[in-house]
C-alpha cells in the first residue's frame, strides 16, 4: 500500500513518484509528502538507494533499465516524479551486467552520455518525452529549502556579512558561465571556487592549501599571511539558470565538520533555493563547532 494519508486529509490524485538514489533526502521527502496526505511511491535505484523506505510502495529499478523504469512507474500509478539522492554514472560492468543494456542501447546511451549532471538531465529529458512530469523539492517538499536569517545561536559579524557579500557578487558573475554553486572567501579575497569536484572537495581544498602555507606564497604587497588568514565564510548559492529538479545545491553535517577543519567561521546560504539535508543536525553541527549557518536572499 502507499503511505496514508495524513489523518483527517484524503488525497484522489496519483501518488508522487520518488526515484531514489542514495543518502537520506529521499526518505526526508517522502516524510514531508506524506506528512501532507500526498501519496507516495518509492522507486529505490539498485545500487545505489540505502535509505530506509519502510513504511511506502516500493517499485526497485536499474538505472541501465530505461523501460523498467517505464513499467514500475505505471505500476505505481505514478502522477509527479521527483528524482532525489546521490546518483553517479554506472561503469562499464553495471552496464554489462544488465541484460537491458543490449534491448535498450539508444535509450542508455542518451541517458548516460556526459558527465553526472547530464546524466540527471538525460533521465528528465526521457520521462518528460514519456508524459511524466519532473517535479523538484521545491515544488513538493519546500521546507526542506533554507529559511532567511540565523539557522543557530550565531550570527555573521559585519565583516563576515562584507565577505558574504563578495561571495554572492562572484558567484553572480560566474553564473553565466555555468561554473559551480559555492566559493570560500576570506578577508575579503576568494580562496577557492567550487568546479566539478562539488562543494565537500572545494573545502577539502581549503583545508589542503592552508596546511601546506601555499596560500602564503600567493600574497604579495604587503597583503596578511596565511597565519592571519584565519576565518573566512563558505557561501553557497544556486546558479541563475539552476534547473531545480537536478543537482540541486545542498549542505549537511558532513559540510559544516569540513568548513570546520577548513578553519572557516560560518556558512551562508540562498535562502529558498539550497536544501538543507538533516536540518536539525546540520544546526547542531554548526553550533556545537562554533560556526554560525544563515540563510540570505
Amino acid at each position: 500500500m502507499n503511505a496514508s494519508p495524513a489523518a483527517g486529509t484524503a488525497s484522489a490524485a496519483p501518488p508522487l513518484a520518488i526515484i531514489a538514489g542514495a543518502g537520506r533526502l529521499p526518505a526526508e521527502i517522502a516524510a514531508a509528502a506524506a506528512g501532507r496526505g500526498e501519496g507516495v511511491s518509492i522507486l529505490p535505484l539498485k545500487g545505489f538507494a540505502d535509505a530506509d523506505f519502510s513504511g511506502f510502495a516500493q517499485y526497485p529499478v536499474n538505472l541501465i533499465d530505461p523501460k523498467g523504469v517505464l513499467r514500475e512507474l505505471e505500476r505505481a500509478g505514478a502522477g509527479r516524479v521527483i528524482l532525489a539522492g546521490a546518483v553517479h554514472r554506472p561503469g562499464l560492468g553495471m552496464v554489462r551486467t544488465g541484460i537491458q543494456a543490449v534491448r535498450h542501447l539508444e535509450e542508455i546511451r542518451n541517458v548516460l552520455e556526459g558527465g553526472d549532471d547530464n546524466l540527471l538531465r538525460g533521465v528528465i529529458v526521457f520521462l518528460e518525452k514519456h508524459g511524466y512530469a519532473v517535479v523538484g523539492v521545491r515544488d513538493v517538499a519546500p521546507a526542506l529549502m533554507a529559511p532567511e536569517g540565523p539557522l543557530g545561536h550565531l550570527s555573521p559579524s559585519a565583516a563576515e556579512l562584507d565577505s558574504i557579500a563578495i561571495g554572492r557578487r562572484a558567484l553572480a558573475a560566474m553564473g553565466p558561465s555555468d561554473i559551480g554553486q559555492g566559493v570560500v572567501v576570506a578577508q575579503k579575497r576568494v580562496l577557492a571556487v567550487e568546479a566539478a569536484e562539488g562543494t565537500d572537495n572545494m573545502i577539502r581544498r581549503v583545508v589542503a592549501l592552508r596546511r601546506r602555507g601555499l596560500l602564503g606564497r600567493l600574497l604579495r604587497h604587503g597583503r596578511p599571511p596565511v597565519a592571519e588568514m584565519a576565518g573566512g565564510v563558505l557561501v553557497k548559492a544556486a546558479k541563475p539558470s539552476q534547473d531545480f529538479r537536478a543537482d540541486l545545491p545542498g549542505i549537511g553535517p558532513r559540510t559544516v565538520r569540513l568548513a570546520r577543519r577548513a578553519g572557516l567561521a560560518g556558512i551562508a546560504i540562498e535562502a529558498g533555493n539550497v536544501l538543507i539535508l538533516e536540518r536539525e543536525a546540520t544546526i547542531a553541527a554548526a553550533d556545537a563547532t562554533g560556526l554560525f549557518l544563515v540563510g540570505v536572499r
